[in-house]
């Protein structure tokens, strides 16, 4: 699949994100997702477009008048994207940033997202140091 692809859904995908109106949500998802389509959170699956209205919802109200918005470019391979989200303030600021890995299914539309907003941590300290890369940019060694 190529990025033309995975923009045609993205955009109806972070449209009903956006979306107060529910009965216009659904019909984005719709565009958007297959029937079955997942959100993998951290303590649940949101699947189908109901669940996953439903948490759209919970963002609207965990981040009143914020919007979710695609960051950075697409890492392509097979039917699978790596893409950066960022939640954006009504000023413009953003408030969080965080990566996702979507895929999608074989009639083009998303069936997976797997999003991540917390950064990696470091190593385990348990981890032996020959199999262990060099300190990050950035991390306290």
């Amino acid at each position: 699949m190529d990025e033309s692809q995975f923009l045609q859904v993205f955009k109806p995908y972070y449209e009903a994100f956006a979306e107060h109106d529910e009965a216009h949500r659904m019909q984005l998802l719709r565009e958007a997702m297959t029937p079955e389509a997942e959100i993998w959170g951290p303590k649940r699956v949101f699947a189908g477009y109901e669940q996953i209205s439903e948490k759209i919802t919970g963002f609207h109200n965990n981040w009143p008048g914020c919007r979710l918005v695609l960051d950075t470019g697409l890492n392509i391979f097979l039917n699978s994207a790596r893409v950066g989200g960022a939640i954006v303030g009504p000023d413009g600021s953003v408030r969080a940033r965080g990566e996702a890995v979507i895929e999608l299914a074989a009639d083009g539309r998303i069936q997976r997202v797997l999003p991540f907003w917390e950064p990696l941590p470091p190593l385990p300290a348990s981890w032996p140091g020959a199999l262990a890369g060099p300190p990050r940019q950035g991390s306290a060694a």
